[in-house]
């Protein structure tokens, strides 16, 4: 015989209430005391090497910039300044390069319409920064883990960019996607869907 489950009874308009109250504290606490820590990094992505089977945060290139990173240890919106002048297009045409061939791994939304701007790509993570730019720069396993896949499509074109890090306090866990779809209508990046 099946059993029925029973039906959890929910005020909603008491929940909605309760939970924008909620909010707002939040909202209000990072009104009067800001974001937690900024930070800013500059990588030019022509001196990657192949760190798939070596830890890139012990490397001699990059193990000051992954001692920094993981510092940055709560939510996190975070942002990818191009610094090398290179356009849009130039930038588009690359990564749609990278995209066809056999061995490319999953990236971010290319815009139908390209975006005049230095902006290459806008995120968030809700922990652990130092893993989501492994991610970016290309280093991990997962095909299927959209980033930015920077080693495998910057190397000819020289690129340089620098990451723009913002950590939040934990509890904003929660409303950290908020500000990154703000955060990218403001910026207008040339990669990702935001909605």
């Amino acid at each position: 015989m099946e059993k029925i489950l029973s039906e959890k009874k929910v005020d909603i308009h008491s929940f909605i209430k309760n939970t924008s109250k909620k909010s707002v504290i939040l909202l209000n606490n990072l009104i009067e005391n800001g974001i937690k820590n900024i930070g800013e990094f500059y990588i030019d992505c022509s001196t990657l090497e192949d760190y798939n089977f070596v830890d890139i945060r012990y490397s001699d290139k990059f193990k000051d910039l992954f001692t920094k990173l993981m510092k940055f240890e709560g939510p996190c919106l975070y942002y990818f300044t191009i610094t090398s002048g290179h356009l849009p297009q130039e930038i588009i045409t690359e990564i749609q390069k990278y995209a066809t061939t056999e061995a490319s791994k999953s990236i971010p939304a290319i815009k139908s319409k390209v975006p005049n701007s230095n902006i290459l790509y806008v995120g968030k993570v809700k922990r652990g920064m130092w893993g989501r730019l492994i991610q970016h720069l290309g280093f991990y396993k997962v095909k299927g883990t959209q980033g930015l896949q920077l080693y495998y499509w910057t190397q000819e074109l020289k690129l340089s960019v620098k990451l723009t890090v913002l950590e939040f306090e934990p509890e904003m866990i929660d409303l950290i996607s908020f500000f990154e779809n703000e955060l990218a209508k403001e910026l207008n990046p040339i990669l990702g869907k935001h909605k």
